[in-house]
């Protein structure tokens, strides 16, 4: 098969490899849309944020495969579902057997498997997967959508930690997809008034589709205007979206004092930005306020014995509650347009892209 190989930083390229493997309790999935992850695409042209370490050591003893968390497919193996079924699957899959997976508690597991990460993922024609990580995706999802539903699931995530309230004011600061999505999530949850900046017209024009009451340009003052807009109190919840590497279009870590001023004693601030690791941050600032920092779990999550965040994000997709189809502004073909679709996603502003770019890798006939 084909598939994305990187031989070091920045230098990513399209190969033959040989065919996925199952292991025990592995089924393996033709690949029918995949789309890059910012974070993904910061690693691969080597920017320091999470898991750089990792990957540079992976690359000095050779070429490797790397990236492809966000994906839909169709089941080419048994397994839990029969062939055929069409599925995505959670990028992070607990060890089950450690001392915290032993006491059913999968989000403490200290080294779970990470789809794309630890482990190869979908920029390929196939890929393995853990069969407890699969998710079937119910009819009235496209494959685009489905590919589409990882940051979706993290959104769910943002706002099950933050325990966002009825009538709660939320300031999101970053109108990109996820921005747009936590939006989306906070209107439909019963959020009060929602916030968002951004710098982009386009992307603030989406940020009020999406069901903003306040979009505010980000290079204009923002604290006064969100004082004005919560009687001086400042927001509930802070979703701080838009930090990272300014060299990929992101706004550093200015973003995190701007969260730290805005919100109001004793609220929340949800980390959903990729920072770099030794980041500065004004923990003097949240100790005074006494403002929780917060960060968002990755995988199913366990909220719900009826479904984790991947179900609930497809339910929400298939009902229309949340439109996913608009981030999607940039679809390339063909597995060898992987490459491409990294370039455009790391640097969407020059692209005039909203989201990240997807490529239809599989003639499946799933739309």
């Amino acid at each position: 098969m084909r598939a994305l190989v990187l031989r070091g930083f920045g230098d990513a390229t399209v190969e033959e490899v040989p065919d996925p493997v199952p292991g025990p309790d592995e089924v393996v999935v033709d690949v029918a849309c995949v789309q890059p992850s910012v974070t993904e695409c910061m690693l691969i042209a080597g920017d320091p944020v999470a898991m750089h370490d990792v990957l540079a050591a992976r690359l000095a003893a050779g070429p490797t495969r790397f990236g492809g968390h966000e994906f839909a497919g169709v089941v080419n193996g048994p397994g839990p579902f029969p062939p055929g079924t069409r599925v995505t699957a959670v990028e992070t899959a607990a060890c089950r057997a450690c001392a915290a997976c032993r006491r059913d508690r999968p989000d403490a597991c200290p080294s779970p498997a990470v789809l794309g990460f630890t482990r190869p993922g979908a920029f390929a024609e196939k890929v393995a997967v853990p069969a407890t990580s699969l998710v079937a995706v119910p009819d009235g999802v496209t494959a685009s959508q489905a590919a589409a539903v990882q940051p979706l699931a993290g959104a769910l995530h943002g706002h099950a930690i933050a325990e966002v309230r009825p009538g709660d004011s939320v300031l999101i600061l970053g109108a990109g997809v996820m921005g747009v999505l936590h939006t989306q999530v906070a209107r439909h949850g019963g959020a009060g008034q929602i916030i968002v900046t951004g710098r982009s017209p386009a992307k603030r024009r989406l940020a009020l589709e999406a069901g903003a009451d306040l979009v505010l340009d980000a290079a204009d003052d923002v604290l006064p205007a969100v004082l004005d807009a919560t009687g001086g109190i400042g927001a509930d919840v802070v979703f701080e979206t838009a930090g990272g590497t300014p060299g990929a279009g992101l706004a550093g870590t200015s973003t995190l004092e701007l969260a730290a001023r805005c919100v109001r004693r004793g609220g929340r601030i949800v980390m959903v930005a990729v920072l770099p690791r030794r980041a500065t941050a004004p923990l003097g600032l949240l100790r005074e306020r006494a403002v929780a920092l917060l960060h968002p779990r990755s995988g199913a999550g366990g909220y719900s014995p009826g479904g984790g965040a991947f179900e609930q994000a497809l339910r929400l997709i298939r009902r229309g509650d949340v439109d996913v189809d608009r981030l999607v502004t940039h679809r390339l073909d063909g597995v060898d347009a992987l490459p491409k679709a990294l370039d455009i996603t790391r640097d969407k502003a020059a692209h005039g892209a909203a989201g990240p770019a997807q490529v239809t890798v599989g003639p499946w006939g799933w739309s």
